[in-house]
């Protein structure tokens, strides 16, 4: 790497028409340490980087010539791994995805990362919002922008219609099942956004559809939660009852089926079921079950099994999936912090 990164230097710095002394000096450096750069016996300290591809020119990923699909694992990385990205890196993998977007071989992944990218700003600054919305209101109680602000920001329920159907996302998705209509996975964000706005004699037409694609136990799910959002529940829950019989093995129909009934709020029956899903698991699990059953304490009062179970959650990271820092175990750490101040 330093004999890479080395030679980065050194081009870049010849076509820049700089000699060593001058970039030494920019960076208030000796002219001997851009040599010892430039002939790979050492390399530059990781905090003169973003200085260093100022200078030059380039982005950092440039001084390190990463292969594309390093660059895009950066991204990836990054987006996930990150609770704040710092704006000089948020620029330069925003330039980056841009230009790769201009590359028919790149463009797919570069504007799916670009989403991403977006996305992930825009929860950072909702979580930077979040704390500001609520002392706004608490400094002025009645004021309807704040409370606007905190539903904004931490995604809270409006009741305007207008505001919340998702007509115009349910044409998006309703094209994308008519281009292709052999994928299941496009009729289940479909069939979620129809239940969702109430549209369900259009959402059992889907059900059906899927049913001829892939009869798996997302039918009888999702006719529960047809039955749900028509005010039916004795229905729902026989539905519910189907979905077991249908996979009873199969830990996603455990999962699914504690869903349901923490959204009921028959919490010692949502736990149940989480329990029985967890065993069945692969040897990698995801740590769904284990973050929805926090949550089921936390609103039990039951703060020390909630702290437990987000413990469990940071075991199960570095077991099972080998991480031990970034923002997805700092997560949980905040959720532990935040609970023994909620029990104190």
């Amino acid at each position: 790497m330093n004999l890479s990164i080395g030679q980065n230097i050194k081009r870049l710095r010849l076509a820049a028409s700089m000699t060593q002394e001058q970039l030494a000096q920019e960076l208030g450096l000796t002219a001997q340490a851009v040599s010892k750069w430039e002939n790979g016996t050492t390399a530059p300290d990781i905090a003169l980087l973003p200085e260093l591809s100022v200078l030059l020119g380039v982005s950092i990923d440039a001084l390190f010539s990463l292969s594309e699909e390093d660059r895009f694992q950066r991204v990836e990385n990054m987006c996930e791994n990150l609770r704040f990205i710092p704006q000089r890196d948020f620029e330069q993998t925003e330039r980056m995805l841009l230009d790769s977007r201009n590359d028919p071989a790149t463009k797919p992944r570069a504007t799916l990362l670009l989403a991403r990218l977006y996305n992930k700003r825009a929860d950072e600054f909702h979580t930077l919002a979040a704390p500001l919305a609520r002392e706004a209101l608490r400094l002025d109680p009645g004021n309807k922008a704040a409370h606007n602000a905190i539903f904004d920001a931490e995604n809270g329920v409006y009741q305007d219609w207008n505001f919340t159907n998702h007509h115009r996302l349910i044409d998006f998705y309703l094209s994308v099942v008519a281009e292709h209509p052999e994928d299941r996975r496009n009729y289940y964000w479909l069939l979620d956004l129809l239940i969702a706005d109430g549209r369900t004699a259009e959402a059992r037409e889907y059900v059906e559809k899927l049913r001829k694609v892939a009869d798996t136990y997302h039918v009888e799910l999702y006719m529960a939660n047809i039955c749900r959002a028509e005010c039916d529940l004795p229905a729902a829950l026989d539905w519910l009852e189907r979905m077991k019989a249908h996979a009873p093995d199969a830990w996603q129909v455990w999962e699914e089926y504690a869903d349901q009934m923490a959204r009921l709020c028959r919490y010692d029956e949502a736990l149940a079921a989480y329990e029985k899903a967890r065993p069945l698991r692969p040897e990698k699990p995801f740590i769904d079950c284990e973050e929805a059953m926090a949550h089921v304490y936390e609103l039990q009062g039951r703060i020390d099994k909630a702290i437990e179970m987000q413990e469990t959650i940071l075991t199960m990271l570095r077991d099972a999936w080998s991480i031990t820092e970034g923002e997805s175990v700092d997560a949980h750490k905040r959720e532990i912090a935040r609970l023994r101040e909620k029990k104190a």
